[in-house]
């Protein structure tokens, strides 16, 4: 009885141990680098900053200038925590390229989803 509980004790832990090396590393946090710079859509163009946002509308040529309060890194998203007329507000983005040279902002009740390639 005891070399059955061993085999299988031996079992559980052989499995455990292929289970853990077959999903791999841990995916990381996106980091501030995968965002920051100018971005350009169809309609604007954004420009993160460590504390700004800067965004250009194409119509009129105007220029908006927001606080940045924080950046949420995740996985595969970035949050960003900002301010405009003294409201706080929150906007994602998220698909991110392989090369990083694309993203989306997430649809919310602050605005829709947009497409943003890097600017050359």
């Amino acid at each position: 009885m005891r070399g059955m509980f061993c085999n299988i004790a031996r079992l559980a832990a052989t499995g455990a141990a292929l289970a853990i090396i077959s999903a791999g590393p841990a995916a990381a946090a996106r980091v501030f680098e995968d965002i920051s710079g100018k971005w350009c859509g169809v309609t604007s163009s954004y420009t993160f900053t460590p504390s700004r946002l800067i965004v250009m509308l194409y119509a009129g040529n105007s220029r908006r200038e927001y606080k940045i309060d924080d950046y949420q890194y995740e996985e595969d998203a970035i949050t960003v925590s900002w301010e405009r007329d003294g409201d706080k507000l929150l906007t994602t983005f998220g698909e991110f390229s392989a090369d990083n040279k694309f993203m989306a902002q997430q649809q919310n009740d602050v605005g829709p989803r947009r497409e943003f390639k890097r600017c050359p």
